[in-house]
């Protein structure tokens, strides 16, 4: 994951009302590259879940605890990488639910415990890295570069 290409970077507090700053932000980098309006959905949404979970579950909703979201292209990937102190969590390490039964649509997806699937679906790539004081949970989306 070579990060001697970054772009820019953002800081959130972990607060449920960032998630939608991180989004914007994003965006611009959508604008940037031209990527389609699929990947952008796709980048909005893996922020949403993955910035959640921090919040929710690492910081337990408590505010005050610092993000940061680095966003670089390589090629044609669009990577967002997130990094927190939070509680050590792999996502990697996560199994999926096995409860017998798969989803036919979106209205039929039990609340809660949806998020790392929708991420291992939307995003192109995912990999985690314990830092020495949290966690590094990055996504790359493929996009066309112009």
């Amino acid at each position: 994951m070579p990060i001697e290409q970054l772009q820019d970077f953002l800081v959130l507090d972990s607060r449920l009302t960032e998630v939608s700053r991180a989004q914007s932000w994003a965006e611009a980098f959508a604008d940037r590259f031209g990527v389609t309006e699929n990947i952008r959905y796709a980048i909005r949404l893996c922020l949403e879940e993955a910035l959640a979970n921090v919040i929710r579950h690492g910081y337990r909703s408590e505010s005050g605890h610092r993000i940061v979201i680095r966003c670089w292209c390589s090629s044609d990937t669009l990577f967002f990488a997130i990094d927190d102190k939070a509680l050590l969590f792999n996502p990697a390490d996560a199994l999926p639910r096995d409860d017998g039964s798969e989803p036919v649509s979106l209205e039929s997806i039990a609340p809660g415990g949806n998020g790392l699937p929708l991420l291992r679906h939307f995003a192109g790539s995912l990999a985690y890295e314990r830092l020495p004081e949290g966690n590094r949970l990055t996504m790359g989306f493929s996009i066309s570069v112009s």
